[in-house]
């Protein structure tokens, strides 16, 4: 995005960040045209930050133990990943293998953004990086488990077909 004055960039700043926490929020409380919106809106923001030109991703391979170790120091991946698990598992609420089902799509976003970020320079096609999404999901899941079992948020886990 072109910076056309620091006014109008922070004004338009301050909107996305609340339309992405409005989202968020309906998300959580499991409206599905919120997470549906927020998984086209996740794919689709960084290929548009280059005008969607793509190019085949040169990925790096298995990374060592170092850098795995370091890749865990991305919190921002581990906070964003573990959000969206919440928001899948919230879209699977009362079904069989929710967790698992959230898992595994949100390990398939984490490869997808990876691909994306490869494919259109705005970042590396790093498998190191799947290391703090994983962490994120498992964290996910532990707020998940507490929230089934105690309701946090005041927003208790129904299965489907109750009132």
């Amino acid at each position: 995005m072109e910076q056309r004055g620091g006014r109008q960039l922070d004004v338009l700043t301050a909107v996305e960040v609340i339309l992405w926490i409005v989202l968020a929020v309906f998300a959580l409380r499991g409206a599905r045209w919120a997470y549906a919106i927020f998984i086209l809106l996740g794919l689709l923001w960084i290929p548009a930050r280059t005008g969607f030109r793509l190019h085949a991703p040169p990925c790096d391979g298995l990374p060592s133990l170092d850098l795995a170790l370091f890749a865990l120091t991305k919190y921002k991946h581990i906070v964003l990943f573990g959000l969206f698990f919440l928001f899948t598992w919230r879209q699977f609420r009362g079904a069989r293998h929710a967790m698992l089902w959230s898992a595994l799509i949100t390990m398939a976003m984490g490869v997808l953004i990876e691909l994306e970020e490869g494919a259109t320079g705005t970042g590396g096609c790093h498998l190191r990086d799947l290391f703090p999404d994983a962490a994120g999901a498992l964290l996910g899941s532990g707020v998940a488990g507490l929230w089934g079992r105690s309701g946090i948020f005041g927003l208790h886990t129904k299965r489907r077909g109750e009132d």
